[in-house]
């Protein structure tokens, strides 16, 4: 990644900047409360750290260069509260005072991440992991998925995780990769473990694509929606496909009340957290590239266990990695079959812990 301070660049150094064809660009700039601030009192580097009689290139004519550019911006933080040293506040503090709504607008240094929009449509493998627990009843609903998935183009993985079920939902999936194998190269995996995010681990570490997706196996989300939105996916790496269920009507008991209600308020924490729109915490569909999965793997965040189901550590660690967030409109049905298997209060808990765990750190 490219790194600048805006207060470094000349018309034609800041050019440049865009004209190199970065994949990624970070640039500094000061905030616009202090500006007008640093200027009038004309303080010098002992305080500010660089001369305020220089020209200022604000964050407004950056965003609009980098669009000429083809750049898009994936989000803004706050980097320096203050001019002045602040070495007494602990870290952790300081990183919770950053992401604070009113604090953060108020911030002497901001930084913004911006990334180059290639348009990249190819023809190559995209895996689709389908974690399935006590989902018997839904084989209909899997036998439409499938044949549905012969719409896309490209070649096409299916990986099914069944999660240890009391009823016949590994005979039911058995029966299915024998059926489709004809079509699509099709795996069958017994978790190891427990959870839904576990399960989406072990599918994507045997996964070959270049485009990984997570459908949940009761099928809530429309599936021809669930279809766009990997195609969607494909078109740049640099990209996270959150579906947002919360945009149309549901429908009638598709989601409790208090689930509802949770999912709205968790949406709003994240998009305050992380510096950009979520309009959907909780849907199970999302995709993304096997880079961004890679970098999770990396820096261990799909080894913590904290997050029960996976989606708030995809969000964070997107956020971490400067991977653009679109949350894309998907349709959300009743379930056919069977109970969610989640637990609103516990896993609530747990979800909250997760974010203050990132709440704390420097994203």
């Amino acid at each position: 990644m490219k790194s600048v301070n805006s207060w470094n660049l000349t018309n034609n150094k800041l050019h440049q900047l865009f004209k190199d064809n970065n994949e990624f660009i970070s640039i500094k700039v000061r905030g616009n409360t202090w500006e007008p601030l640093t200027r009038w009192l004309k303080l010098d580097s002992r305080v500010f750290r660089e001369t305020t009689n220089k020209a200022r290139i604000t964050l407004c004519d950056i965003e609009s260069l980098a669009e000429i550019y083809n750049y898009r911006s994936i989000r803004w933080k706050a980097k320096k509260l203050t001019p002045l040293p602040t070495k007494l506040i602990p870290e952790p503090l300081k990183n919770i005072f950053r992401k604070l709504p009113i604090i953060k607008q108020l911030a002497y240094e901001l930084e913004i991440f911006f990334y180059k929009y290639n348009v990249n449509i190819s023809n190559h493998l995209i895996s689709i992991v389908i974690p399935a627990r006590n989902e018997a009843g839904n084989k209909q609903l899997l036998i439409n998925a499938l044949n549905k998935f012969k719409k896309i183009p490209n070649k096409l993985e299916i990986i099914f995780v069944e999660g240890n079920s009391n009823d016949d939902t590994y005979k039911i999936l058995q029966e299915l990769k024998e059926d489709f194998s004809d079509l699509f190269k099709i795996s069958l995996l017994k978790q190891s473990s427990k959870g839904k995010k576990n399960a989406v681990v072990e599918g994507f570490n045997i996964s070959t694509g270049k485009t990984l997706a997570i459908i949940d196996s009761d099928l809530t989300v429309d599936i021809d929606d669930s279809i766009a939105a990997i195609m969607e996916s494909t078109k740049n790496e640099n990209i996270l496909i959150n579906c947002a269920r919360t945009t149309f009507p549901m429908e009638k008991d598709a989601m409790r009340w208090a689930n509802y209600i949770g999912n709205r308020l968790f949406a709003i924490f994240l998009s305050i957290l992380i510096n950009m729109p979520v309009s959907d915490s909780l849907c199970g569909t999302k995709i993304f590239s096997r880079k961004f999965f890679k970098l999770m793997k990396q820096n261990g965040s799909w080894d913590s266990k904290s997050d029960p189901f996976g989606d708030f550590t995809i969000i964070f660690e997107a956020a971490n990695n400067n991977i653009k967030i679109l949350n894309y409109p998907v349709r959300y049905y009743a379930r056919k079959f069977g109970a969610p298997n989640i637990s609103r209060w516990i896993d609530g808990l747990k979800l909250l812990k997760v974010c203050w765990i990132y709440m704390i750190s420097d994203i």
